[in-house]
């Protein structure tokens, strides 16, 4: 089955940046795809069915190493409340 290829915004991609932690490169704890937390926000279609595509490299939070949408990434378990 082919895929769907989804261009996502910049927008979208900051949002997906504030959702994690830190890339593989400085998180052992790192094991899941940036793709995946992308997808978390956009659920239109199942996940095995889209590939998406990154306008500009995301980057970590922590090394600010550049991400893309293969990069293992450590998500942020609990978000701080807003002020």
């Amino acid at each position: 089955m082919d895929k769907l290829l989804v261009a996502v915004s910049q927008a979208a991609v900051t949002q997906a940046e504030l959702a994690i932690e830190a890339c593989h490169r400085c998180s052992e704890q790192a094991d899941i795809s940036f793709s995946r937390v992308l997808h978390s926000f956009r659920r239109n279609y199942a996940e095995h069915q889209v590939e998406y595509i990154l306008p500009v490299l995301a980057q970590c939070p922590t090394c600010w190493a550049d991400i893309d949408e293969n990069t293992i990434v450590k998500v942020i378990k609990t978000r701080p409340a807003r002020s």
